[in-house]
């Protein structure tokens, strides 16, 4: 084989190689490329007792209401350890869909059965620190109750049941968010879309979504900023 043939066989694959490695690394996220999926640390999840009396709490009562007849089917004899619905994915701001955007810090958390025990739901009592949207009564300083469905359930055996929707986790006591919320019957109480923790110089997603991703670790102030730029520009 001559110099020149040899020459037209290997320069081309040197730069295919040599393109290959000049692509920038924001394009890994193109099609093919996965993020792993982040693991959820359960230990935060609020726990209700399988054998607590009902309530007779009239206001709880009607909100338990809501839970009956429960696909997860809450049950001292379930076979698994934990049940795992599998919910839509939502844009990193779903602006649209939330009635309520704030930001608050959790100061008590607790899980409560359906009234049929059949499921379970967590309760996140926030301190209201900033009102980004919202067309209500809320207030800078007020406390509201966020709701969200799933939590651990402890059975009379002593054996925990985590019931969580897939992606989705749960706040933490003590944490500072912004929640995207959606309004129920009562003034002061909430379903969580989704959220975002805010720490001291980063964001992280409250939920593993992909549109949210691209928020993680980003500096709370352009977050913040971005957040208020689409809500006055939708």
């Amino acid at each position: 084989m001559t110099k020149h043939k040899i020459l037209a066989l290997v320069l081309p694959a040197v730069f295919c190689i040599t393109a290959l490695m000049a692509v920038p690394k924001g394009q890994k996220q193109n099609s093919g490329f996965k993020a792993e999926p982040r693991k959820t640390d359960v230990n935060h999840f609020p726990i209700a007792e399988f054998a607590s009396s009902e309530t007779k709490d009239a206001k709880r009562k009607a909100r338990a209401e809501k839970r009956n007849k429960s696909h997860w089917r809450v049950d001292p004899d379930s076979v698994s350890d934990s049940t795992v619905r599998v919910d839509s994915s939502l844009p990193a701001f779903p602006t649209k869909e939330a009635q309520a955007v704030i930001v608050g810090t959790i100061s008590d958390a607790k899980a409560y059965l359906s009234n049929d025990k059949t499921g379970v739901y967590s309760v996140f009592r926030v301190l209201v620190e900033e009102v980004i949207k919202h067309s209500g009564k809320l207030a800078v300083g007020s406390s509201v109750e966020a709701e969200r469905e799933g939590g651990r359930v402890k059975f009379p055996s002593g054996r925990m049941h985590l019931y969580m929707v897939s992606e989705q986790d749960m706040p933490q006591v003590g944490g500072r968010y912004v929640f995207f919320l959606k309004e129920t019957n009562t003034d002061d109480v909430f379903e969580i879309i989704t959220g975002y923790e805010i720490r001291a110089d980063s964001v992280s997603p409250l939920d593993d979504l992909p549109q949210a991703r691209s928020y993680e670790n980003a500096t709370p102030a352009n977050f913040l900023n971005e957040l208020k730029t689409k809500l006055a520009r939708p």
